[in-house]
């Protein structure tokens, strides 16, 4: 009976014995596999394949002061997957690793983004929360942000980062997001169409510009206001109103003349100017800083017929101080000279 339970306990020690010496293989492999570098491998081969879960479970995404937890949490990082830039990645090495201590390395990584040769050095910190085999961390990869410097017109629209809004209360021209190329976009106001522009976020100070081109519609409600005015020129203090007949004076004794430019002195009994064309085409509209407020101007043409028959061609210059009301432009206050140089 005593001889068979120390064979039984041979066994177990022996069993163990095999395991332990199978466990030192097993290591190597282990080691590997929970690695600062494996890590950091795995962070970009999922960036590449497009998979924002993986992305998520290798990495910790610094953030600045001011930054929002919006442009960093997994929905950022799945729209951010939406930029075709991010995920072309191609010949991912890593080049060195040095350990500062025991939960902190420093890796060295080569790859060609988007077909840019790149270079970068990260810190990849142990995960005290994940443990394999009892023995074994995982480590996170830190993801350091960028800073968008964003150029906005005046009355600008609310601005995106891949299809997410910066928050109110968050700086709309300085913008903290994941290292990476993100798509910032104005939404089309009243005034402008919607303006999208590509910012190269690997690096860490990129910028870009959002022009703020005037709307077919603003424009249009524009001319609509401007041609308004056009035709509702007082006749009584302005002497070019076009359409409006002027005679000259009943006296008999004095011949009356126009003095214009390119011309010599044209007597007339009756003269009126019309406008050739429609002077808003290619007309330039400028938002205004003050809300509401636009202006435009543009060139002009017109013909000054006298006594019915005699017509002489002018051209000028026209500009315009205009007021939104939410709908249309409610007032257009317009100066114009179409008449200014002899064409």
């Amino acid at each position: 009976m005593t001889t068979r339970r120390w064979q039984a306990a041979g066994l177990v020690v022996l069993t163990l014995g095999i395991l332990g010496m199978g466990g030192g293989f097993a290591n190597a492999g282990l080691s590997q596999r929970y690695s600062p570098a494996q890590a950091t491998l795995d962070y970009f081969a999922a960036q590449k394949r497009g998979d924002a879960d993986g992305m998520m479970a290798n990495a910790t995404f610094l953030r600045g002061d001011g930054s929002a937890r919006e442009l960093f949490d997994k929905a950022a990082v799945s729209a951010m997957l939406q930029a075709p830039q991010n995920s072309d990645l191609k010949n991912v090495k890593i080049t060195s690793t040095q350990s500062v201590d025991s939960s902190t390395s420093k890796v060295t990584v080569s790859m060609t983004w988007a077909g840019t040769d790149r270079t970068a050095i990260y810190t990849v910190r142990k995960d005290s929360a994940q443990v394999h085999y009892l023995l074994y961390n995982s480590w996170r990869v830190e993801i350091p942000f960028a800073t968008i410097s964003v150029t906005l017109p005046n009355q600008p629209g609310v601005v995106q980062v891949d299809g997410i809004y910066v928050p109110a209360g968050s700086s709309s021209t300085s913008i903290q997001v994941i290292a990476g190329y993100h798509q910032v976009t104005m939404v089309g106001t009243s005034f402008y169409d919607a303006d999208t522009k590509v910012a190269i976020a690997v690096d860490a100070y990129p910028s870009v510009t959002l022009d703020g081109k005037a709307s077919a519609a603003a424009i249009a409600a524009a001319a609509a206001a401007i041609k308004v005015s056009f035709n509702n020129c007082d006749a009584s203090k302005y002497d070019e109103c076009p359409n409006h007949t002027y005679t000259a004076p009943n006296n008999p004794n004095y011949i009356y003349y126009l003095t214009m430019p390119g011309y010599p002195e044209i007597d007339y009994s009756t003269y009126v100017f019309t406008i050739d064309g429609d002077p808003t085409t290619g007309m330039k509209l400028i938002v205004m800083a003050e809300t509401n407020k636009v202006t435009a101007s543009g060139t002009c043409a017109s013909t000054l017929t006298v006594d019915g028959s005699k017509k002489y061609s002018f051209t000028g210059t026209w500009s315009a101080n205009l007021t939104w009301n939410g709908s249309a432009f409610s007032s257009a206050n317009v100066t114009f000279d179409c008449a200014s140089a002899k064409a």
